[in-house]
């Protein structure tokens, strides 16, 4: 029962963005309440397919956070210095860019739910066409309502409304984007690890090691890189979609907000603009950055092998080494889409 509850949550949540296209139409004839309007649909349809793919795919996301927990616990327990200095800068790293986002986004919440009243408390002639009739209702979202959302008592119950689905939007994109960029962030220091480990697969100091030991090390080695290759893949193959949605939207978002930010006269109006402008910007740039930096190590990883003490080995161990390197070989590149990779080229593109 409590799970039904929680899906219905999450549908509500569609209805509302249906209830804002629709709203759309209805204003089609004031271009800057078409474009006030869309730059907020598109993020919140943005939203919802995030909540969607979570509940849709949970039996994916699941098995790619199980697989992060396993492997990350395999290496803290099998952890040396040079191990340990990698695992304590990815933990750290992952605390400080989750605590940015979460603060990036409520400030963006709150200056949403706040810009009704900026509006109304930056602009005498704003309230003086509110009080004589001239102004509509200054609410936090434009969307479609089955009753008189201008006038007391509707005007309230809108404001109310808009409230509760903006701290459920702030709720799920902080989550959401979190949990991706951690994901990402795991997979570079687990590929960074990964290195450490084929430099040190043949012993150091060109002391070499026996056959037995050499071929149970690329064993494990070539193990860990197929468990790695093939969580990756799941994950991309859940976060593709969204992400793909996620650049379309965006980018049309960010049009939306410098064409207003351009074209606003009130100064508060241009600081609001600026924040949803920064908002959008630094959302992509965090999805592309750290899926560049994971594609960049992946590349790196094949290095690996060859900064072993290869040359101290015998030719079978050479051999199993020529082998490793060429499964390392393999990159996987997280993409949006068909169409597009997410790297910082696309970034810079959009």
């Amino acid at each position: 029962m409590d799970r039904i509850w929680k899906i219905i949550i999450h549908e509500i949540g569609t209805v509302f963005v249906l209830s804002e296209f629709m709203e759309l139409y209805v204003i089609r004839s004031d271009l800057d309440l078409v474009l006030t309007n869309l730059k907020i649909s598109l993020l919140g349809f943005v939203i919802v397919c995030k909540a969607n793919t979570f509940v849709f795919w949970q039996g994916n996301w699941r098995q790619v956070i199980d697989y992060i927990t396993e492997a990350d616990q395999f290496e803290r327990d099998n952890q040396d210095e040079a191990k340990g200095n990698i695992i304590n800068t990815y933990t750290r790293y992952c605390r400080r860019v989750t605590y940015f986002y979460w603060v990036l986004v409520f400030t963006t919440f709150i200056t949403s739910i706040t810009t009704p009243l900026m509006i109304y408390y930056s602009s005498e002639t704003f309230r003086e066409g509110f009080h004589n009739g001239t102004e509509r209702f200054p609410h936090i979202f434009s969307s479609w309502m089955p009753f008189d959302k201008e006038n007391f008592p509707g005007s309230w119950i809108t404001v109310m409304w808009h409230t509760g689905i903006c701290v459920y939007g702030a709720l799920i994109m902080a989550a959401y984007d979190t949990s991706v960029v951690v994901i990402l962030v795991y997979f570079g220091g687990k590929l960074d690890l990964l290195r450490i480990r084929c430099r040190e697969m043949l012993g150091t100091e060109g002391k070499g090691v026996t056959d037995k030991n050499a071929d149970q090390v690329v064993r494990q080695l070539h193990q860990i890189h197929v468990l790695l290759l093939k969580h990756s893949r799941l994950f991309n193959s859940v976060l593709s979609p969204v992400m793909f949605c996620y650049v379309v939207m965006c980018s049309l978002m960010i049009c939306a907000s410098a064409f207003q930010l351009t074209s606003a006269t009130n100064t508060t109006q241009k600081l609001l603009m600026a924040e949803y402008l920064i908002f959008a910007i630094a959302q992509l740039f965090m999805f592309c950055w750290h899926s560049n930096d994971v594609i960049h190590k992946s590349e790196a990883v094949m290095i690996g092998p060859y900064e072993s003490d290869w040359w101290a080995a015998n030719h079978k161990q050479r051999n199993n080494v020529q082998i490793l390197q060429g499964q390392m070989k393999i990159v996987h590149i997280y993409t949006a889409g068909p169409f597009t990779n997410l790297t910082l080229s696309t970034f810079l593109a959009v």
